[in-house]
């Protein structure tokens, strides 16, 4: 057997496993945690802006969400869950804490409120 037929072999075996090892895919969902005062509230759009390490950032909220945003406040403490998205869209907001709030929605799980 010749040395070139021997490293065809080993290439061919090789590019073998290379197509037929599956590849996991990243999670599309990036979750990230930030506690915050609220900066600005649009209600009725569906968007609130917070702080963060880098910045000011706009966290868009779902429908079961933006009836509660009604009940927060410039100054509120919020500690917020989001699901990073890719720019120039603004994270999602998935669930969030009131630390410091007269809502009656302190705790926000992504569809109820609770107080707590």
């Amino acid at each position: 057997m010749s040395p070139s037929s021997v490293i065809n072999k080993v290439l061919a075996i090789v590019l073998l496993f290379l197509t037929t090892t599956p590849i996991f895919a990243e999670a599309t969902t990036s979750l990230k945690s930030y506690y915050s005062p609220i900066v600005r509230l649009e209600a009725d759009k569906g968007y609130f802006l917070i702080t963060t390490n880098s910045g000011i950032q706009w966290v868009q909220v779902e429908d079961a969400a933006k009836e509660h945003l009604k009940t927060l406040e410039v100054g509120d403490m919020i500690d917020v869950v989001v699901e990073l998205r890719p720019d120039p869209v603004p994270p999602l907001l998935k669930s969030w804490k009131l630390a410091r709030s007269a809502s009656p929605c302190t705790v926000f799980n992504g569809h109820t409120c609770s107080k707590e």
